[in-house]
């Protein structure tokens, strides 16, 4: 054979073995979490969402209110990655928002679970689901109480097991008011300059955020308040009250127990919520829902149908008390929204509502005045 030609088939075997040789020592593509799992959409490396659809109801009148759409559900292993809520950050209020009680782990058995995932803190999100900020992570006890967020975002009144503190997002300090005793109840003044707070059932304190000063008040108040417009709201066992602003001088009163009508039992209220200017409130007792309009002081008595535990502007859109399944109610199209947005664990306190006059009140972008 041709001298020539042999040394061209030995050249071309040197290269195919250099270039299995080269395949063999590549080594292989790492995928990313966002490749392996293209259904999530990962906000930080051990923390994501998943878009999934709400759940259709069945409701004892018969009608179809669900709407069927995807709401984030939330996956949150690190929450100290998480963003947190910032208050120089405008696009987290375009909307109305909700705050809530949240150990983001539950299973002990999970390699990722440490005390602090499952320690409870306080998130937030915007009333359509999107956005969850974490709000503050300094809790050293269980959430506990209707937690009331001051008109100007910035100050947080919540209970710490059966301490009452306020959080300043501004600055992250904490304030503890007062240790020990019964169930937290708060209002803020209009100009979030004051506090006022229950110690016990029957004794009332204010709380200046100046001086930071607690001193005893007199003015009558429960878990369901609202001062505006130079007048207190307040969402009585058994009715809507309208106060003078720091006195207890009523100006108008609307009533679900009218003499003779309705047993105590049946009438005084578990439950209460009220719109953020105290012209609509709800109550409910063991046995009815009650809808209170106060600029009519008219109150209408309802036997069955969801009770708004959040309620927004004007009353027109209500939401559920906890957000383990958080069901949304548009009380002027007759719609309701039901889904799950905590992927994992699960909290059975109680949400509140704030920044509650974004977006002209409505809980949805799209949805029309």
């Amino acid at each position: 054979m041709n001298k020539w030609l042999i040394g061209l088939i030995l050249a071309a075997q040197l290269v195919g073995c250099g270039a299995e040789s080269d395949q063999e020592n590549t080594p292989p593509r790492q995928y990313t979490k966002q490749e392996l799992y293209p259904d999530r959409h990962y906000v930080t490396e051990n923390n994501w969402y998943e878009m999934v659809d709400s759940e259709k109801n069945h409701f004892t009148d018969g009608k179809e209110r669900s709407q069927i759409q995807p709401f984030p559900k939330y996956y949150i292993y690190r929450a100290k990655e998480w963003p947190r809520e910032d208050l120089n950050d405008a696009s987290s209020y375009d909307l109305p928002r909700v705050q809530f009680y949240w150990a983001n782990m539950g299973d002990k058995q999970d390699p990722m679970y440490t005390a602090y995932e499952g320690q409870t803190k306080i998130w937030s999100m915007k009333t359509d689901g999107t956005d969850l900020r974490l709000v503050l992570d300094n809790m050293d006890a269980d959430g506990y109480g209707k937690m009331v967020r001051s008109p100007d975002n910035r100050y947080l009144a919540y209970g710490n097991g059966r301490e009452k503190r306020v959080y300043d997002l501004k600055t992250g300090e904490t304030y503890s008011l007062a240790e020990n005793y019964g169930v937290p109840r708060f209002v803020w003044t209009e100009d979030s300059k004051t506090l006022y707070f229950t110690d016990t059932k029957d004794l009332i304190y204010k709380w200046d955020i100046e001086t930071k000063q607690v001193v005893s008040s007199d003015i009558k108040m429960t878990d369901t308040n609202v001062f505006f417009s130079g007048y207190r709201y307040v969402v009585a066992a058994t009715g809507l009250i309208k106060f003078s602003p720091f006195s207890n001088d009523v100006v108008a009163r609307a009533s679900w127990r009218k003499r003779g009508e309705l047993d105590a039992e049946d009438a005084i209220s578990i439950d209460r919520s009220i719109s953020p200017t105290g012209k609509y409130a709800w109550g409910l007792s063991k046995k009815y829902v009650f809808k209170v309009d106060m600029e009519k002081e008219t109150v209408h008595m309802i036997k069955s149908g969801m009770m708004p535990y959040i309620l927004g502007l004007n009353g027109r859109f209500g939401g559920s008390k906890h957000m383990t399944t958080f069901a949304v109610r548009d009380y002027q199209t007759d719609k309701e929204w039901e889904w799950r947005p905590l992927g994992m664990n699960r909290t059975i306190e109680h949400n509140s509502l704030y920044n509650a006059f974004a977006n002209n009140g409505l809980w949805f972008k799209e949805a029309q005045s």
